[in-house]
């Protein structure tokens, strides 16, 4: 009971931020019109401060195997999601055209970065959040390419995007870690880097809470039952137990190990929403299965959190 509780104390701030963001935007105090330079901002500033800071002096990434293989099972875990959402996408949604291949990625972009990334942290240390990040190389290039290539066919395309500020500051803080630089970097530099990256997690989190409340009055739960339970079904049912088998069996590191638990409980991410937007997908769809994943996974982290833990072997910090 007590692991059980050190679960969802973890959990609980994470969505209790989210639901602040939601009350902000409901109350007006956070706009809509400060969504795309916010988001720019965290995606291309503060996050890549906080994999800098966790990835640049972190010694478990001097290790092979924690620098090659993450990228490979990141890039797996999307693809299997979106592999288990295409082959029920018609009975999902009744189609095979926009609403169906939206169906695909959205089970399959699982959130990768803004709640596991104060889970790992919690749970396990900033070790294993540097893993994460380097596992998270692997989860956007599979969301870019292999997601984009789903809805618009367009391979240059999904080659560019997937080439990011995140992607190539996780590269240079490997390479300026596997060199030594970090001992020549001024103290006020890693500081200021550190303070910024601190800033990511909150800030990310209140906008995925504000922009649920701007599509939830768009989604039609009752008419898209079916959506919701085959959502719930596979994101926290069927690929969560797909992905604790990984991590049991698969020779790998303790640190890949711990990312790949909370990654198989994460909800459906609401950056398909994005692509969708982008390329002709059904947003609709996209966000009613990263909502109702979400309200679900509240009840579902700590439950596969605690049983997976138990069945890989891990203990919690």
């Amino acid at each position: 009971m007590a692991e059980f509780l050190k679960v969802l104390g973890a959990v609980l701030p994470v969505f209790l931020i989210a639901l602040l963001g939601f009350q902000l935007r409901r109350m007006d105090w956070l706009t809509k019109a400060a969504d795309d330079s916010l988001l720019k901002v965290s995606v291309n500033v503060l996050l890549p401060c906080l994999a800098f800071s966790n990835i640049s002096n972190n010694p478990e990434l001097l290790k092979p195997e924690n620098v090659l293989l993450p990228p490979v099972v990141g890039f797996f875990s999307i693809g299997l999601g979106m592999a288990a959402g295409w082959l029920v996408r018609k009975f999902a949604t009744g189609s095979t055209d926009a609403s169906g291949r939206t169906f695909a990625i959205s089970i399959g972009v699982f959130n990768f970065g803004f709640v596991p990334i104060p889970l790992v942290g919690s749970l396990f240390g900033e070790n294993a959040v540097g893993v994460l990040f380097v596992f998270n190389v692997g989860t956007l290039l599979a969301m870019w390419s292999l997601g984009v290539m789903l809805l618009h066919g367009d391979l240059r395309t999904a080659m560019r995007k997937a080439i990011n500020v995140p992607v190539v500051t996780v590269v240079l803080a490997l390479v300026v870690n596997a060199t030594g630089l970090p001992a020549y970097i001024p103290g006020l530099a890693n500081d200021t880097i550190e303070m910024l990256g601190l800033c990511g997690i909150p800030m990310s989190i209140l906008l995925i809470g504000a922009m649920m409340k701007d599509h939830f009055a768009e989604c039609d739960f009752r008419s898209s039952f079916r959506v919701c339970w085959v959502s719930v079904a596979l994101r926290l049912g069927l690929l969560p137990l797909a992905m604790i088998a990984l991590a049991k069996w698969l020779p790998c590191s303790t640190e890949l190990k711990q990312v790949l638990l909370v990654a198989a409980a994460m909800p459906s991410a609401i950056f398909p929403l994005l692509i969708a937007r982008l390329y002709g997908g059904n947003p609709v769809v996209a966000t009613q299965v990263a909502i109702v994943t979400t309200l679900v996974s509240l009840g579902t982290i700590p439950l596969w959190l605690r049983a997976g833990a138990a069945f890989i072997g891990l203990d919690f910090e």
